[in-house]
């Protein structure tokens, strides 16, 4: 299991790093074009119709590309109000691992959403662009795949801390939550 754990780490750092650095991009790019479109509205009294859209489906990429890192770390919401009391022991450890394997489940059952979304947005075309909207969605797939896959990483880590609390500590500090976990037990 630790090997695997390994090969996932690696496999989600590279992902997550890659997905990040062209949501940089794309926020760098929205950036651009809003300046432009607010340029060309407010200095010259004339606006494209395509800017806004465009930079509504960049914001959109972004934050779907941003995801899967975000889950990685841990980042995403939680409630620690009620759970500080118990944090680090092998019950807080058995009901990570169950939120985790829900987690995963639910981003399995939300790449098939994305398909499905792809699927009905091959026949439909963005107003200002005139793009297939499954060019818009492509995004989804991808951003759940790669988040399932950090997802399968912190399931497998938590699984592995509640069988070796040790071994698990000796692995790594990785990322997230469960991680912290593991280092505490």
């Amino acid at each position: 299991m630790p090997t695997l754990i390994s090969l996932l780490d690696r496999l989600n750092r590279q992902t997550t790093l890659w997905a990040g650095r062209v949501a940089t991009l794309l926020l760098a790019a929205m950036l651009a074009v809003m300046i432009v479109h607010v340029f060309y509205r407010y200095a010259l009294g004339d606006s494209f119709g395509w800017t806004e859209e465009l930079s509504r489906y960049m914001m959109v990429w972004m934050a779907f590309l941003y995801f899967p890192a975000a889950h990685k770390k841990g980042l995403n919401v939680s409630l620690e109000v009620c759970t500080e009391w118990f944090k680090g022991s092998r019950p807080w450890q058995l009901l990570q691992l169950l939120l985790e394997v829900a987690i995963l489940a639910a981003l399995i059952w939300c790449i098939q959403l994305g398909l499905d979304r792809i699927e009905r947005g091959a026949t439909t075309q963005s107003l200002a662009l005139g793009i297939p909207m499954a060019q818009v969605y492509y995004v989804l797939p991808l951003s759940f795949a790669l988040t399932a896959l950090c997802s399968l990483e912190r399931v497998l880590r938590a699984a592995y801390a509640l069988v070796a609390p040790r071994a698990a500590a000796r692995l790594g500090a990785g990322q997230g939550d469960t991680d912290k976990q593991q280092a505490e037990a």
